[in-house]
């Protein structure tokens, strides 16, 4: 079969709009499944975006966060923020199956709901472990889907999983937990903790909580690698922080609601944030106010298509590169080359890099001279190097 070239191309973007459409519809579905009607009460993913960005986090409250396939004439975009946005979903998929093959006592998607000052709160946990052997334990797991791995963890994150810890602890002896149904189970509401876990896996959990050892862990993943922050302990401090700023986001929201003003006025981000490029509320954020100059369109255009190749070029070039030193060991050519075409390459040993620990010099110059001689001289031979200019470009994302 000998189609056009215009034909194939008019295909394939009817298989990626199929996809989209499931994608989208999917969301969705999955949302309205295990988290509800999210108008209608704060979250604790809420209140951790609410810290960074007030007017994100009411945007999400008026707008929702949801793509509409009618109104999307951006497909290439409206794919690349699904998929960014379901890999978390797939990757909870995927580590529950772990979970479940290794028959651990663990409850998934375990909610706890609760009214502070009128504003309904909901916390929606991961993955809960509960175990009573020994001093009873009980361990939550949060899942975080990266693109990479951050070195220390986002505040939103941080203060997520502080409140779902500060409730779990606080209502631990109330009916306040419950569980969404799930494939092959039934689901429960009204319950307190001990009763979830007498229900579930027939085990007997202390009435007082003070007894348990109880502790929420946060598990980031990308496509490549994974990192575990915590322990994160029920504290009474950031706990009553989560509830004021729930109550706080709930009356802004309401007066957007009400007044009709949408996001006008609500306080924006500070300073560089690496999930503005993604925020669904940037393109009219006063936090980029700027000049119109449509002429640089195109350039920009090309220049972001241009860094997505060179990325993709250097892992390319990575895996030539591994596959040359090990077709080059494999050869036992005792340090020859091996010539190939016009080129010819091999595989020589090098000295590794040089570098000076500071925190380790410091610590051998205390022992010696005594602590603020030490920093003296550590601050005479630091240099400030020249100011430099930084290209920064961030998507303009606009909502039908």
């Amino acid at each position: 079969m000998n189609d056009s070239v215009q034909d194939q191309a008019d295909r394939a973007h009817g298989l990626m709009t199929l996809l989209a459409k499931g994608l989208v519809e999917s969301s969705m579905q999955r949302t309205t499944s295990s988290l509800g009607d999210r108008s209608q009460y704060i979250g604790m993913s809420d209140i951790g975006r609410a810290l960074e960005c007030p007017r994100a986090a009411v945007g999400r409250k008026l707008f929702g966060i949801g793509d509409d396939l009618a109104h999307q004439h951006d497909l290439p975009s409206l794919l690349a923020r699904q998929l960014r946005l379901q890999r978390g979903h797939w990757f909870e998929a995927g580590i529950a199956q772990v979970f479940r093959q290794q028959r651990l006592p663990v409850i998934e998607q375990l909610e706890i709901a609760m009214s502070h000052h009128g504003v309904l709160i909901r916390a929606h946990l991961d993955f809960v472990f509960a175990s009573p052997v020994g001093q009873p334990t009980v361990r939550i797991l949060e899942l975080k889907s990266c693109e990479q791995i951050p070195s220390t963890l986002y505040s939103s994150y941080e203060t997520q999983v502080y409140g779902q810890v500060g409730l779990l602890h606080a209502l631990w002896d109330q009916p306040a937990f419950g569980i969404h149904g799930e494939t092959e189970r039934q689901g429960c509401s009204g319950l307190t903790f001990p009763q979830i876990c007498h229900a579930r896996f027939g085990i007997e959990m202390p009435a007082d909580p003070s007894l348990v050892d109880i502790e929420a862990w946060v598990l980031c993943l990308s496509m490549s690698d994974a990192k575990a922050f915590g322990p994160y302990l029920p504290d009474d401090t950031m706990l009553s922080l989560c509830l004021n700023k729930a109550e706080e986001l709930w009356l802004e929201f309401d007066a957007s609601k009400v007044s009709g003003a949408g996001l006008d006025g609500l306080a924006t981000a500070h300073g560089f944030h690496p999930l503005c490029s993604w925020c669904e509320f940037n393109a009219d954020c006063p936090k980029f106010d700027g000049l119109d100059q449509q002429q640089w369109s195109d350039t920009l255009d090309r220049f972001k298509d241009l860094k997505v190749r060179q990325g993709e070029l250097e892992v390319e070039i990575s895996e030539i590169e591994d596959g040359l030193r090990t077709a080059y060991a494999l050869s036992d050519v005792g340090g020859s080359w091996i010539n190939a075409g016009q080129h010819r390459f091999r595989v020589s040993a090098q000295n590794g890099r040089r570098t000076l620990n500071k925190e380790q010099l410091r610590l051998e110059l205390m022992a010696v001279l005594g602590e603020g001689k030490a920093d003296e001289i550590i601050a005479k031979c630091e240099s400030e190097g020249k100011p430099f200019d930084r290209l920064t470009v961030s998507r303009i994302n606009k909502r039908s």
